[in-house]
């Protein structure tokens, strides 16, 4: 049977639960989730706990913020005017807004406040700082 490595397509059903054990998302019921193997599309500390396993392979991980979405950022958390947001902008705690870092790569932030001459924005993942639970099953390997 093959096994995960560098370069290999995984289907794998997971299930993600916050340090309070609240269910986050969970694959199981439906679809599975699919990815390349060693091209960063998982986080760090999930894909290093799938490496060499194989089809039919169940188990649970608990990951520090480090191996997950790192540890949360306070110089990730500004505040704007509102005269800087595009009118067709929503302005709602929350809501997700876009930009362009000075390189021209976009980036998101959260609206997590919003007062009369402020709204204050997160850059920071919504889990980051947070130690993370996945109970995963491992589908397919090819």
């Amino acid at each position: 049977m093959p096994r995960i490595r560098k370069g290999s397509y995984v289907k794998f059903h997971y299930e993600l639960r916050d340090e309070k054990g609240k269910v986050i998302e969970s694959t199981f019921g439906g679809e599975p989730l699919d990815y390349v193997h060693g091209e960063g599309q998982l986080i760090e500390g999930l894909e290093d706990y799938l490496e060499g396993e194989e089809p039919g392979f169940e188990g649970r991980v608990t990951l520090p913020p480090e191996k997950a979405y790192g540890e949360h950022r306070p110089e990730l958390v500004v505040y704007a005017g509102p005269e800087n947001f595009d009118d067709s902008v929503e302005l709602k705690e929350g809501e997700v807004v876009e930009t362009e870092d000075p390189d021209g790569n976009p980036v998101q932030f959260r609206i997590i406040e919003i007062t009369d001459d402020k709204v204050y924005l997160d850059g920071n993942h919504p889990l980051a700082g947070k130690t993370l639970e996945f109970k995963v099953e491992v589908v397919e390997v090819s």
